[in-house]
């Protein structure tokens, strides 16, 4: 079976790289071990914006409860990876909720019409303009 079927089968498979059939006498030279401890001990930007803003959500203030923990992730890679498992759980922000009651904003400007008026910012309003007690979705809304 080829290994695209088994990928979309999903089960395990596993691929050899095919070997050269002649031997190279030239030593090889490798970084891997220079290079696995090299990336041990670095912790990329994103990953400790992350593992901060982790911190940030567990309302954790302390700077050197913050520092060590940094630490601790810049030179364990267990750390590192349950500090982002647990950056990856925060739920999202939860965006602001824009309804809003003309009456109550700054930018209402009452017409002749005891109840009606326009937006001073643009915002879309019917021909008539703006009931001034009607709740709708408004970004520009500034309270009095």
């Amino acid at each position: 079976m080829m290994l695209s079927a088994l990928i979309r089968k999903r089960d395990f498979a596993t691929a050899t790289v095919a070997t050269t059939a002649t031997q190279d006498r030239r030593p090889v030279r490798t970084v891997a071990k220079v290079a696995s401890v090299a990336v041990a001990n670095q912790i990329f930007p994103e990953e400790e914006s992350a593992s901060r803003a982790w911190l940030a959500h567990i309302n954790e203030t302390d700077l050197a409860i913050i520092d060590d923990v940094l630490t601790k992730c810049r030179n364990d890679v267990e750390a590192r990876v349950y500090c982002l498992e647990q950056a990856r759980q925060i739920p999202p922000a939860s965006e602001k909720d824009h309804k809003a009651t003309c009456i109550d904003c700054g930018h209402f400007q009452r017409t002749s019409h005891p109840h009606f008026g326009h937006c001073s910012q643009g915002e879309p309003e019917p021909i008539a303009g703006l009931y001034d007690t009607e709740q709708r979705w408004c970004v520009t809304y500034e309270a009095q």
